[in-house]
């Protein structure tokens, strides 16, 4: 599908910015957050978004989700808590449906990525223990 994320979605940055207040502040996955630059993922989120979504016209210099992910022990259910918040956020911001659709796609393709990341990290710390 063919689109211009900026045109769908004229209010991403503060958009983007509330999701990460909401992660960096919930019970679940803040913890996962709170060593990080909010600023610096709000910004990173954004690149990583304009490259993969709609027309992709943005540049994306960040790295692979392997490197971004891997000191990181995600266990599956902080993966879904956070999609769900991503799910909450999309919806009051009113993102169309289609874009919804596309962006809850892409999100969830690093699902098994990310999680098998996770397992590794924390298989690593019980044996260091």
């Amino acid at each position: 599908m063919s689109y211009q994320l900026d045109r769908e979605v004229p209010d991403l940055e503060p958009m983007i910015r509330e999701f990460y207040d909401e992660l960096f502040d919930d019970v679940i996955v803040g913890f996962l957050f709170q060593p990080f630059d909010k600023e610096k993922l709000v910004a990173s989120q954004i690149r990583w978004l304009r490259a993969h979504l709609g027309n992709r016209s943005g540049d994306w210099d960040g790295g692979s989700i392997r490197e971004i992910h891997q000191r990181l022990p995600i266990l599956a259910g902080q993966f879904d808590r956070r999609h769900f918040l991503l799910r909450q956020v999309l919806e009051r911001w009113k993102v169309p449906e289609h874009v919804q659709m596309e962006w809850i796609r892409l999100d969830q393709a690093l699902r098994p990525l990310v999680l098998n990341l996770g397992a590794m990290q924390r298989d690593r710390v019980l044996e260091e223990e």
